[in-house]
């Protein structure tokens, strides 16, 4: 069971196509051990850690994905290496994310 929230799978989803085959990215969520979830208070950290993800560095920016409820406005980006993958969440400008946010009914677009 993937400790990603639907929100995070579609992102990941977006941010993966093309770099990673699906059947990988599938098990990468199934069966990702996940090594650290850290809020900052404009966004958060989160990562998982799997065998078959790469050690060299990779950055997941494109397309640009953002979330939004209610008023706040957020983007993400991934980075892989070492056998994880970080999905950060940011706010646009100094807005708070609340630590429920994961909670949230978070709408994502590109």
């Amino acid at each position: 069971m993937s400790v990603l929230k639907s929100f995070e799978l579609s992102v990941l989803n977006l941010l993966t196509a093309g770099v990673f085959p699906k059947p990988q990215v599938e098990r990468f969520y199934a069966k990702g051990e996940l090594i650290d979830l850290h809020f900052t208070g404009v966004g958060y950290f989160l990562t998982l850690r799997h065998s078959e993800l790469p050690d060299a560095r990779t950055v997941l920016s494109d397309p640009s994905i953002s979330g939004k409820v209610g008023d706040l406005l957020t983007g993400f980006i991934a980075f892989v290496e070492n056998n994880e993958l970080t999905l950060e969440c940011f706010s646009y400008g100094d807005d708070t994310v609340p630590e429920n946010y994961r909670e949230l009914d978070i709408a994502i677009f590109v």
